[in-house]
């Protein structure tokens, strides 16, 4: 897309926090988190993702990253006459590269400085919850530590105001829906209304059902979010209506990954533990939801694909025991 095309609709009488927030958020809305760079090996490709110019007039890729996703937002607050500047951090995560974390800073009329970082509201922004890295005091930032605080009142009061939403967040939504579905009783009878005996169902039943209940409901309407985001927003879901400390034990998630040239495919898996009975479900790109599938069929899809943080899926573990034992 052509960044600059986001300026058209900035009023000219918002304010500097206003006019920053709307970019903010309508970048968010446009963009994806660049995969390549979270998952891939090859460092020519990371440096180059890494390092890339951003020419907000140009027709460019929208998949972008800390770096990337901060030097579009910088340039479009300069065409505003909006003082910012990039800042760095040695960056925590593990990959084939060394390179710093970006995030960003900008400062209103009264020369009040403001810390955001758009990569990390990509997924909120997308899916119209509350944001978590605009106007924030708490950061890892050396250069940001006497920022000010824009509260989440003034944060919604300013969304409103600029259109970028209604009337509230989907948080209400969100939490309704996962206090629904995490209260025992008022799920029962849910599955009551479906025709499901649920006076008789065992932990592990109500605990399966919670789950093919979600991947039936879940259905992302906004075709152009990234796999990343889909994933995330569904995972965060999954996890507020599912987990307590019971359901928790029962639950891993897992990324298998495949680099074709300079493309990453991926696997997003799953698995819950039914007291020794493994269920799967993998994230499929065609129905946007996750899908159960076989443990058979979950070993044939991962067979070339390489897991991202090197953990084995618990059939995979159980049958190293098993090897161990017969030594």
């Amino acid at each position: 897309m052509k960044f600059i095309e986001l300026l058209e609709d900035v009023n000219s009488d918002w304010t500097i926090k206003e006019k920053a927030r709307y970019l903010y958020q309508n970048i968010c809305k446009n963009i994806s988190y660049d995969e390549r760079f979270a998952y891939g090996t090859d460092k020519e490709l990371l440096y180059t993702i890494y390092n890339r110019e951003i020419n907000i007039e140009n027709d460019e890729d929208t998949r972008l990253i800390c770096r990337t996703a901060n030097l579009t937002y910088q340039q479009l607050l300069e065409r505003l006459g909006i003082k910012s500047k990039l800042i760095y951090k040695k960056s925590n995560v593990s990959r084939p590269i060394n390179v710093n974390d970006v995030a960003l800073l900008f400062w209103d009329e009264n020369e009040d400085k403001y810390y955001t970082n758009i990569i990390g509201d990509v997924e909120s922004s997308r899916f119209g919850l509350q944001t978590s890295f605009f106007g924030i005091t708490k950061n890892l930032y050396e250069e940001a530590q006497d920022v000010k605080e824009i509260t989440l009142e003034e944060l919604k009061q300013i969304d409103i105001k600029t259109g970028c939403i209604k009337q509230d967040y989907n948080n209400i939504v969100f939490k309704l829906l996962t206090d629904e579905v995490k209260n025992t009783n008022n799920f029962k009878k849910f599955l009551k209304g479906q025709g499901i005996d649920a006076d008789n169902l065992s932990r592990n039943e109500i605990l399966q059902n919670k789950l093919q209940f979600l991947t039936r409901l879940i259905k992302f309407r906004d075709k152009t979010a990234g796999p990343d985001e889909q994933k995330k927003f569904y995972q965060k879901l999954f996890r507020g209506s599912v987990l307590d400390k019971f359901e928790s034990k029962r639950f891993n998630t897992y990324e298998y990954v495949k680099e074709i040239g300079n493309e990453i495919e991926i696997l997003s898996i799953i698995e819950i533990n039914l007291s020794g009975t493994l269920v799967y479900y993998f994230y499929s790109d065609e129905e946007q939801t996750y899908v159960q599938i076989s443990s058979e069929d979950i070993i044939a899809k991962t067979k070339e694909y390489r897991e991202r943080k090197g953990k084995k899926l618990i059939m995979q573990k159980d049958e190293n025991k098993k090897e161990d034992t017969i030594r």
